[in-house]
């Protein structure tokens, strides 16, 4: 694990975040439920750095620093997110996919402090094993649709780490954005 890594982790993972059921093992269906009610709640989320690629060019962009509350509520079967400047809710529903990578062999792209794998060896097990969610929305800027989706796993009970994927066409050239996030419950 890369140092500053080992740094991310050791300020994020807090035992007084856990609760009394174990995270590991808690991604299958069955779990929904609490799993709805754990996350439900105000959330404090910061976007790390990340890259935009359109037309054969990476740009790399920093972390904005701002750290921005958004709020998880139920809604039948999924849960739903909003920020105070979202167009629409971003629906989360549990991941039913392979284990998530985010390794690349572009040298332009940038590398997250973390990758989904470190952020489960903080938990103790694989990430296969962790409540994984998936979240979808769309946003039209100056006439543009984007697409957005958040691929997020527990790293406890009060941290989530996610990468945000934003993908559109500008001008008849297709753009993808990717960038991690850190999202940490409001108050616990």
């Amino acid at each position: 694990m890369r140092a500053g890594a080992v740094f991310v982790v050791a300020l994020l993972a807090s035992p007084a975040a856990a609760e009394d059921q174990p995270l590991c093992g808690t991604s299958g269906q069955g779990d929904w439920p609490r799993i709805q009610e754990v996350f439900t709640g105000d959330w404090l989320i910061e976007h790390q750095a990340g890259y935009a690629a359109m037309g054969g060019m990476i740009l790399p962009f920093p972390g904005d620093g701002e750290v921005e509350t958004i709020t998880i509520w139920q809604l039948g079967d999924t849960l739903q997110a909003t920020h105070p400047e979202a167009q629409a809710p971003l629906v989360l529903q549990l991941a039913d996919e392979p284990r998530w990578t985010v390794e690349t062999d572009n040298p332009a792209i940038p590398e997250p402090l973390l990758s989904p794998d470190e952020v489960a060896l903080t938990a103790g097990c694989s990430q296969l094993e962790l409540p994984r969610l998936i979240g979808t929305t769309t946003a039209v800027i100056d006439g543009v649709q984007m697409n957005f989706t958040y691929r997020m796993m527990a790293m406890d009970w009060s941290t989530l780490y996610g990468v945000m994927e934003i993908d559109s066409v500008v001008h008849g050239t297709p753009v993808e954005a990717r960038r991690t996030v850190w999202m940490r419950a409001a108050g616990r």
